[in-house]
């Protein structure tokens, strides 16, 4: 899943497998179901949950945005890199 989609107003609903559930927190920033025919059922009640709970949508959507704002974006990862590549070719003494 693009983590493009947490900056868009609205919470996530994905799969439990893969780099989703590293990026989906189950109930924090959306909401996982199991892969294949066995998650139908639990992908329906999710949609369901979300429909009668707008207050929830809109938790889990700007929690899912702040999640990728700090973690994701290119300026984050640009400095991540740069703090990592700065200790790795610091001398040691």
């Amino acid at each position: 899943m693009p983590t493009f989609f947490f900056l868009l107003p609205w919470q996530v609903l994905g799969t439990d497998a893969g780099g989703t559930r590293e990026i989906v927190e189950q109930n924090v920033t959306g909401l996982l179901h199991p892969v294949g025919h066995l998650g139908t059922q639990i992908l329906s009640e999710n949609i369901r949950f979300l429909l009668k709970n707008p207050s929830a949508r809109e938790q889990m959507g700007k929690r899912g945005r702040k999640k990728v704002e700090r973690m994701y974006l290119k300026r984050h990862m640009y400095k991540r890199l740069a703090e990592v590549l700065y200790k790795c070719m610091r001398i040691k003494k």
